[in-house]
């Protein structure tokens, strides 16, 4: 992207604090996960109530990320995972993954979208050692994946947007949001 993409601006806020909004309106308690520019991210978020913590492991993978979040929230009967660079993301979306989550007593809630299932999911405690245990690039979807037949998948169209490349971002600049 040329500069850090949780820090470009949509609608007047940048993609993190979109999220992290979004995150607050939801949850009880909001930890970000923060890694390159992580000043300037802690800054965007100063005067939200949000726990910010540092992964200076970053570079090994977004698993070492996601170890530094589920780490925080030890005690949580539950978490739920999502991205900052997915910005059609709404409170009302999270709030269908986590009260299907209530309905079901599933241990693994996630959304599906374009043959596929990811971010956002919520995942049970019981499965917080096994988060932690990934290693690598990669993100929660190894345990997502080894849980399938007992997970329960909310279609949400919506996560299907995310940022990853300039010509994403050009797309979402556009109105395609």
């Amino acid at each position: 992207m040329g500069q850090p993409k949780l820090l470009l601006r949509l609608g007047g806020k940048t993609l993190l604090r979109r999220a992290v909004e979004t995150a607050l309106a939801v949850c009880e308690e909001v930890v970000v996960v923060v890694g390159p520019e992580a000043d300037r991210m802690r800054e965007e978020l100063c005067d939200l109530p949000v726990t910010v913590v540092e992964n200076p492991d970053h570079a090994l993978g977004l698993s070492t990320s996601l170890r530094r979040g589920i780490e925080a929230v030890a005690d949580a009967d539950a978490v739920l995972l999502l991205l900052a660079d997915q910005p059609a993301l709404t409170p009302q979306h999270l709030q269908r993954l986590v009260e299907t989550g209530r309905q079901t007593g599933a241990r693994v809630v996630a959304c599906a979208y374009r043959d596929t299932v990811g971010p956002p999911a919520l995942f049970h405690r019981s499965l917080f050692g096994e988060l932690r245990a990934l290693k690598g690039d990669v993100g929660a979807k190894p345990v997502l994946e080894a849980h399938r037949e007992e997970a329960v998948f909310v279609p949400l169209e919506e996560a299907a947007l995310d940022v990853d490349t300039p010509e994403d971002w050009v797309r979402i600049q556009q109105g395609i949001l």
